[in-house]
């Protein structure tokens, strides 16, 4: 049946050919075939020798998988405008350029884009996030998707009048074969670290300025974040990082995208919106505590977090919130009463799901412009906390707290908070953590929660604070 389904490839890229010399237009082909089920980090491991520098990986806690490799199209843009204008390049490719797609459709498969935004596109950038656009999306030359059992392989190729198709596609089902090839998945190795905090008792001072300005009735909250580097005497795989990071946070959204020599990685909790057939999801995770070491404790510190008035406060400014943003778009929402307790494996959260039941005419990445950032990642009110954190805050945060994940040519798709996560760039990794500051905020209490909220980066890399 592969077989079968690779020939009609051919097939489809006569057609467009044929389009493209009609029309003087690149004609886009996206093909999927139904293949045999691997590990997802394998294809992505195999797409290293193929297109390096250019893969793109996501994953969640209810068994789909994207793996992109190679890039058959681009967008980059900076600036205010940068959701509207992702929206409008990629309705032009579809209502333009996009051959006659004829399959079925599967969530999660055919032509999709994989990528992410920038926290806040006023803040001066620095050389750390070089490559990294405050909007940069991928339609990946091959998209590997895991959904459930069940494995497709959606190969995107453009074809001009003048394109040798027999070439492309003997690429393309060369480099099929190639990224399909499977492998044992090797555990990761250990790594020896040298960690260098970025001015933690600066930061502190700042969370004091911070506390004095809520205290004085400016805002109501501020999400603070700072900064871990983290060296190896060997370059920093992505891939082991990957591996590491799903076998240590089975529960989160697992993500990794690539631009050139970085590559931005992550396990987040927090999914901002997804978005399915006629039903929008978004969720609320705000307020958190470690975990205990034995049962008992668990059970102990999580009851602390539910009575806990500061987290429970902070945890109900982002339910108040995404439920408002939400009603102006969509109307009907439908929240619980009470929060419930999101565990990983580190730390736990408080967590509210925000549910609309008839979403089918409301566009995916408006949802995400309005939503980001949440209280959880900004603070109250919206505008004034990202202000503060603009002004007072010794980071460029670049894509970290921001969001990431797909959007496919049926407004289909989801998007995660970029937390838990680091830039790695060769034997470097950046790492940041952040903690929502409000009236009573104590310094070394926000300080010591940094550091649980950097452990599943750390322990990924191998790595520790001491």
């Amino acid at each position: 049946m592969a077989v079968v389904k690779q020939h009609e490839l051919l097939v489809r890229l006569e057609r467009a050919k044929q389009k493209a010399q009609l029309t003087q237009k690149e004609i886009l082909v996206s093909h999927r075939i139904q293949v045999d089920t691997i590990d997802p980090l394998v294809v992505f491991n195999n797409g290293s020798s193929l297109y390096k520098g250019q893969r793109s990986f996501w994953s969640d806690s209810n068994n789909t998988s994207l793996v992109g490799i190679g890039e058959a199209l681009r967008f980059d843009v900076d600036g205010e405008a940068r959701f509207p204008e992702i929206k409008r390049q990629w309705k032009a490719i579809i209502d333009n350029q996009l051959e006659d797609y004829d399959t079925t459709y599967v969530y999660g498969t055919g032509p999709l884009l994989l990528g992410g935004f920038s926290f806040d596109t006023k803040k001066d950038k620095t050389p750390l996030w070089t490559n990294y656009s405050d909007a940069s999306f991928v339609l990946p030359v091959h998209l590997y998707s895991k959904i459930g059992e069940k494995a497709y392989l959606t190969t995107n190729l453009f074809v001009n009048p003048d394109s040798d198709i027999h070439m492309l596609f003997e690429k393309g089902v060369r480099e099929n074969a190639g990224l399909l090839k499977k492998a044992a998945l090797d555990t990761a190795q250990k790594r020896s670290f040298s960690l260098t905090e970025i001015d933690p008792e600066q930061w502190k001072e700042i969370v004091v300025k911070t506390t004095s300005m809520i205290n004085e009735g400016q805002l109501y909250k501020v999400v603070l974040a700072r900064e871990v580097i983290a060296q190896s005497d060997s370059g920093i795989s992505a891939f082991e990082t990957l591996v590491n990071l799903r076998n240590q946070q089975p529960n989160s959204f697992i993500f990794a995208f690539e631009r050139g020599h970085k590559c931005f990685v992550g396990a987040s909790p927090e999914r901002l919106v997804q978005k399915q057939n006629d039903r929008l999801l978004s969720t609320c995770l705000a307020g958190s505590i470690k975990r205990g070491s034995y049962y008992e404790e668990d059970e102990r510190l999580g009851r602390l977090l539910l009575t806990d008035e500061k987290n429970r406060e902070e945890h109900d400014y982002v339910v108040q919130m995404i439920r408002g943003a939400l009603e102006e778009v969509a109307g009907s929402v439908e929240v619980p009463e009470q929060p419930s307790l999101y565990k990983g494996r580190d730390i736990q959260h408080l967590y509210t799901p925000v549910e609309v039941k008839e979403a089918t005419e409301v566009p995916l990445l408006d949802v995400v412009e309005r939503l980001h950032p949440t209280p959880a990642l900004g603070g109250l009110p919206q505008l004034r906390s990202v202000e503060i954190i603009r002004e007072h805050e010794k980071l460029d945060r670049g894509w970290y707290s921001a969001p990431i994940g797909w959007v496919d040519l049926f407004d289909q798709g989801e998007f995660a908070v970029a937390i838990r996560s680091g830039l790695i760039s060769d034997n470097y990794a950046s790492l940041f953590a952040g903690c929502g500051i409000v009236g009573d905020s104590d310094p070394e209490s926000e300080y010591e929660e940094t550091l649980i909220k950097l452990k599943p980066m750390l322990s990924a890399l191998g790595g520790s604070i001491a």
